[in-house]
């Protein structure tokens, strides 16, 4: 299995470029998947100066309805020909709630109310579970079951002038059958990156868990919190972890330590073979 960081919080060499987003080419049993488009074009300039082509795709995949993951599909080149995945809750009017109110911020996809965008994009809608090609899965619906994940978060969805909680059904997960085990991947992990685990675990019971490449939200949470997502995940058994976006620098040093040559550094234009 193949893995480039096109989009990420920061670089790893000269000429690339760092954004707040995410965007990972996965390249596995003959298929190529970009997992993420990031907030902008960066991914493209990036994978150019790396010399990757994004033609010939088999899939887009959006993690989750947020613009610093889908904001950089309208800038792809050329025609999308390929599917895209996303789940049916993600193009809703998303916010982030300020303690004061003054700060809210829309976070939504972005292009959601373009409709030339919505009619030239091939746009397939997910739900629980859809296995996208024969090994490769994706999964959505899914709820926060640890109980250290759970509590009040500021994500909203706006509908009919009020804020509702937003508990991010849209979020879903790129699960890959390989040799060595499943490869999972989450953009930002908000119903909680154990919860996630745990969804994977029961879907495919019995069966080893490889890597995990993920956005964790964990930046600015306790060290509780994240000692406990270390414990969670040390316990799940992945071979190799690659923290990286929302995870946030604490948290990934904080990985670093406990799992050693096992956690991977990820930052824009770092490729893995695994």
């Amino acid at each position: 299995m193949e893995i480039t960081v096109l989009t990420e919080n920061a670089v790893s060499r000269r000429g690339l470029l760092a954004e707040h987003g995410l965007s990972v080419l996965v390249e596995e049993g003959g298929k190529r998947i970009l997992f993420d488009t990031g907030q902008s074009g960066v991914y493209i300039h990036n994978a150019e100066q790396l010399g990757i082509s994004l033609e010939g795709l088999d899939a887009i995949v959006l993690s989750h309805g947020h613009y610093d993951h889908t904001g950089g599909l309208p800038e792809f080149p050329g025609e999308v020909s390929c599917p895209v995945y996303l789940s049916g809750k993600a193009l809703e009017d998303k916010w982030c709630l300020a303690g004061d109110g003054k700060g809210n911020r829309c976070i939504g996809v972005p292009w959601r109310e373009d409709a030339q965008e919505l009619e030239r994009l091939p746009l397939v809608f997910t739900w629980e579970q859809e296995e996208i090609f024969p090994g490769i899965y994706l999964l959505g619906q899914i709820s926060t079951t640890v109980p250290s994940e759970m509590g009040e978060k500021p994500f909203r969805i706006l509908q009919n002038g009020r804020y509702l909680p937003d508990t991010m059904e849209d979020e879903q997960l790129l699960v890959i059958r390989t040799p060595q085990g499943l490869a999972v991947f989450a953009g930002c992990a908000h119903p909680g990156i154990l919860s996630c685990v745990e969804k994977v675990k029961r879907t495919f019971p019995g069966e080893k868990l490889y890597s995990l490449l993920a956005g964790m939200h964990l930046r600015g949470c306790p060290q509780e919190r994240v000692e406990e997502t270390i414990t969670g995940l040390k316990e799940a058994g992945f071979t190799y972890l690659i923290p990286l976006h929302c995870t946030g620098t604490l948290a990934i040093a904080r990985m670093k330590m406990a799992f050693g040559k096992s956690c991977l550094m990820a930052e824009a234009g770092k490729h893995f073979s695994l």
